[in-house]
């Protein structure tokens, strides 16, 4: 059986999902937790209270980038560092240590410095992870478990 239905001939199984409800805003800036406008999608806050939300995102990253450990990240000197080391430990260490072999073993492409100390450079302060056991490693501080 055949159907016309949104202007277009389809089969009457194959009708389109509907749309996900929409949300109200969270609102940021003056409008902060009464803004009446509702939200569609992925959409963090309405257009009106876009901007605002913009600037405290801007804000956040500027204050967390002012500590000397996170300047140091983003410095030369600690790309050769890093670099370095995976060249020298290409494999994820917490992987080859936990005894997967073969194919489940992953390339390792962040540098854990094991003291929490991000200035403490000593080569025996650095282990290169995977992504999963980077994540694995800093869950708890995270989300404070």
């Amino acid at each position: 059986m055949k159907s016309m239905r949104y202007g277009r001939l389809r089969d009457s199984w194959r009708l389109p999902m509907p749309y996900r409800p929409s949300r109200p805003c969270p609102g940021r800036g003056p409008r902060r937790g009464g803004c009446p406008n509702l939200i569609r999608g992925n959409a963090r806050c309405c257009p009106e209270c876009e901007p605002y939300d913009k600037q405290a995102v801007r804000q956040y990253n500027q204050h967390r980038d002012e500590s000397p450990g996170r300047r140091f990240l983003h410095s030369t000197t600690w790309r050769r560092i890093r670099d370095a080391k995976l060249n020298q430990d290409p494999i994820c260490e917490r992987c080859l240590r936990g005894g997967l072999t073969g194919p489940v073993v992953r390339a390792a492409t962040l540098v854990h410095h094991l003291d929490g100390n991000e200035l403490n450079n000593d080569p025996d302060n650095h282990e290169s992870l995977c992504n999963p056991c980077h994540e694995d490693q800093h869950r708890g501080e995270r989300w404070g478990i």
